[in-house]
């Protein structure tokens, strides 16, 4: 931020500010040795504040089995922080919210901030944040730089109605007018309020994201908050622009967190539910009709066409399927460089993991090999750079046919190990077969035109009625359907039978 710009910030007597109960807040905040006595007694000063914790402390979004009745017992059921967090949201939107706007749509503007918060709060509870209460206030301050702009400059947003709808447009004609932009403002603002760090820098970096690096604890509430803008926009868009902007947040979920199609459409749905109580609370109308949206979302991201694949996914909401989806974001030592899937020393430590949880709870576990036909001729033919771009574009099709709880692993050259927990061998047939047909309809293209490549799958399930020995045995098994699959033809998934499949040669 320019000097110029800082100083005439600095000298504006209307600049937004925290009130006095929020200021109070703050320091409560950074005193390391606060007690919930204290807590208390700075909440209860305000009737209406106090009303609001109690309000949400008994809300769906804690769901808790006992009312809180008192004040007390809703910190107790918020916990210190929380209750700071929340108490701070609340006093800052009354006061905000209190100023007389220039030409910044105010309606629109808080409608979005509580979008975003709901948003960044619902990010952080799907990708396992721990602060949901500072992931609130970080999405709903994110724009706060918008109300400092339009009250220092009382121009800057003149007749820039329609384009405060399409946020991503507000950004450059502030660089434009101002040589500088709101987020910055807005972290500029939030540092001299003494806000905490974390805060301060999600704001600052809330309409990019960096997704270079492996994913950590700073890295993720960032990342949270930056995707909640255009959540919330998506919401308060044109219908008939939803679908598309939906499909297109599913691969931004994707591409940042790791997220699946079916985890974003539930996330959707997540912070459909919390409209009504986030208008309640804060007394303000946000969307007529969230359900909309939430209907939109189960249609285009819900979708993977196999019941039977949904059904055997209820089964699998154990603690072992939530440390698969972990480990979907786990270092990137653990993943091939060349297609993204895991590489075959994660792939050994997870199934023999899976191979034990198995056995010990008795239900099934399917592990199929993926080989991809005459794949040599390719690289000869037309290169290995055509080579890796369909090595790449099987791998993300592979990924796109299995469900959250299942690992997709690069085995070596051109084979593929899938493993389906908790997926008998009728589920593991249809999907195997899917990818077959799915992957001979593809075309590749290879520089000078387009090829299809096919691929032989063999399989093998590990059951109560037809168990094996050892995780070895288990893929020695699919190995060897996949061999059986080679010489009837090709271009098939072949289910392990002891006494069909062909005789082994080799055993990689």
């Amino acid at each position: 931020m320019t000097p110029e710009l800082e100083s005439h910030l600095k000298s504006l007597v209307n600049l937004p500010s925290p009130p006095g109960v929020a200021t109070h807040i703050i320091e409560l905040a950074q005193d390391p040795e606060i007690e919930m006595g204290r807590v208390a007694r700075a909440v209860g000063l305000d009737p209406a504040l106090t009303t609001k914790i109690l309000r949400i402390a008994n809300s769906a979004i804690y769901a808790q089995r006992r009312r809180s009745e008192n004040l007390r017992q809703a910190l107790v059921v918020l916990g210190l922080n929380a209750t700071l967090t929340l108490a701070l949201s609340f006093t800052l939107v009354r006061s905000l919210k209190s100023g007389a706007p220039n030409a910044l749509d105010y309606n629109h503007y808080w409608r979005r901030a509580l979008l975003a918060g709901t948003a960044a709060r619902s990010l952080g509870e799907t990708t396992g944040q721990t602060l949901s209460e500072e992931l609130f206030l970080a999405g709903l301050l994110q724009d706060i730089g918008m109300i400092a702009l339009d009250r220092s400059k009382s121009d800057v947003y003149a007749g820039t109605a329609e384009m405060q709808r399409v946020h991503s447009q507000i950004l450059p004609h502030e660089r434009k007018r101002l040589g500088v932009d709101h987020a910055e403002v807005g972290s500029w603002l939030m540092r001299q309020w003494n806000l905490p760090e974390r805060l301060w820098r999600a704001v600052e970096s809330s309409h990019k994201v960096d997704t270079r690096r492996a994913l950590t604890p700073e890295d993720g509430f960032a990342r949270c908050v930056a995707l909640s803008g255009p959540i919330a926009d998506t919401y308060l868009g044109p219908a008939e622009a939803r679908a598309k902007a939906l499909n297109e947040l599913a691969q931004q979920a994707e591409r940042i967190f790791g997220m699946r199609r079916e985890a974003f459409g539930a996330l959707i749905e997540r912070i459909s539910s919390l409209i009504p109580e986030t208008e309640a609370v804060f007394e303000t109308s946000i969307l007529p009709e969230p359900e909309a949206i939430m209907e939109q979302a189960r249609e285009l991201l819900m979708v993977r066409n196999l019941h039977t694949l949904r059904e055997v996914n209820t089964l699998r909401v154990t603690a072992d399927s939530l440390s698969a989806r972990a480990m979907e974001l786990e270092a990137e030592t653990r993943r091939d460089p060349l297609t993204g899937v895991f590489n075959r020393s994660f792939l050994e430590q997870y199934l023999t993991r899976e191979f034990d949880a198995a056995a010990r709870q008795g239900w099934p576990l399917s592990v199929a090999f993926c080989d991809l036909d005459h794949f040599k001729k390719v690289n000869d033919t037309h290169g290995h750079q055509a080579g890796d771009r369909i090595l790449q574009a099987t791998a993300r099709l592979l990924k796109g046919n299995t469900r959250d709880s299942d690992v997709v692993a690069r085995y070596g050259g051109e084979e593929f190990v899938m493993v389906l927990p908790n997926a008998d061998a009728h589920t593991c047939q249809s999907v195997c077969e899917r990818i077959v047909a799915s992957l001979a309809g593809t075309h590749h293209d290879v520089g000078h035109g387009s090829i299809c490549v096919t691929i032989s799958i063999g399989f093998a399930t590990q059951s109560i009625d037809s168990p094996f020995d050892s995780v070895d045995a288990l893929l020695k098994a699919a190995d060897q359907a996949l061999y059986t699959a080679k010489l009837s033809g090709r271009s098939r998934a072949v289910r392990y039978d002891a006494a069909e499949s062909a005789p082994m040669v080799r055993f990689r």
